[in-house]
């Protein structure tokens, strides 16, 4: 976070001997740069076929998650592919996010989330891990968490639903060679489960936070609650 200070002239009406006297009034102001990072290089083993590329009527899943996010408050949008990439890349190739590939997706969702935070932009501030089989997360889901975030001044804070952790989960930049040390399939929880009750929740009555897309039949699900 950057603090800028602004300058304004103002009317020291309660000066004793300089009424109306104009005064320099500063005002600190934090400034965040947002980035989010979201995920898409996995190989869906639960589901055998990768979910970034299922469809919902004419869009993918990653289509669907980009485009929520891109119409968010983020400043930046990183996407981290691996399996089937070319095929992957080609759904959101016409929207501006910066695609990253990890070439050693087949390790584990550690190995991206490592990989997208070590390129964020360097005056990023906090960031926001995205999973690619969350569509129901809205625009307006998301800039709570960024506003709760900045609110409170967390070092990460995390959506709860009814007791279930969810996402997106909001990270201070200050973690990023925590994450950037990540490896295999170990993913944030380990470093949510380092900081202990350092970490912030928000609680939510919004469903999409813990909805994902892991079987067949949650695919299924999923459909239904949208189309029906």
């Amino acid at each position: 976070m950057i603090a800028a200070f602004i300058y304004k002239k103002c009317s020291n009406t309660k000066a004793p001997y300089n009424r109306g006297l104009l005064c320099c009034c500063i005002r600190v102001v934090l400034i965040y740069m947002i980035t989010a990072i979201i995920l898409a290089a996995g190989l869906s083993s639960r589901m055998g076929f990768p979910k970034q590329l299922l469809a919902l009527g004419n869009r993918s899943l990653l289509r669907i998650v980009t485009e929520n996010v891109l119409a968010s408050a983020v400043d930046e949008v990183m996407v981290v592919t691996g399996c089937r990439e070319d095929e992957v890349s080609a759904t959101i190739k016409d929207l501006p996010v910066n695609i990253i590939f990890n070439p050693h997706y087949e390790q584990g969702q550690g190995t991206s989330l490592a990989l997208g935070v070590r390129t964020i932009n360097i005056k990023t501030t906090a960031f926001l891990v995205f999973m690619c089989d969350q569509p129901l997360i809205s625009p307006s889901l998301i800039n709570m968490v960024i506003r709760e975030f900045k609110e409170r001044r967390s070092l990460a804070l995390r959506p709860i639903y009814q007791g279930l952790p969810g996402h997106p989960v909001i990270f201070s930049s200050s973690l990023s060679l925590e994450m950037e040390a990540l490896k295999g399939d170990e993913g944030a929880r380990q470093v949510l489960k380092k900081l202990g009750n350092k970490v912030d929740y928000l609680l939510v009555q919004d469903e999409a936070v813990i909805l994902d897309v892991d079987t067949p039949e949650s695919y299924e699900n999923l459909k239904q609650m949208m189309f029906t």
